[in-house]
């Protein structure tokens, strides 16, 4: 049998969320997303102002024409933090994918010669 293994990267974050929540205690029903002040950022300025403009553009964020990298990261950043985010959810799905090869894009061979 095949088996597919997480990051230690990844598994370690996974592992530091789980042992935070067990820490709060039992008031948490998990349906809820975990607002820390510990949470991991996103490095918004990492991506190209062509994949901001389509962030922007997705989400039909009002804006003025003509920003620059850093005005629009400090417009994305903010609207970023307020999506709400089922943890659990989204830990059980990227799983899921990552065991089912969902990250990799379907590839269709029609011979043996590439």
């Amino acid at each position: 049998a095949r088996h597919l293994y997480i990051c230690d990267f990844h598994k370690n974050l996974i592992q530091s969320v789980r042992n935070r929540r067990k820490r709060k205690g039992s008031d948490d029903d998990g349906d809820s997303p975990v607002q820390d002040i510990d949470t991991p950022e996103v490095d918004l300025y990492q991506l190209q102002v062509n994949t901001l403009r389509r962030y922007k553009r997705h989400f039909k964020l009002q804006t003025r024409p003509g920003l620059n990298k850093a005005q629009l990261v400090e417009i994305i950043g903010c609207h970023f933090r307020t999506i709400p985010v089922n943890e659990k959810d989204t830990l059980t799905y990227f799983i899921y994918s990552v065991k089912n090869d969902k990250n990799k894009p379907d590839l269709k061979i029609d011979s043996g010669v590439h």
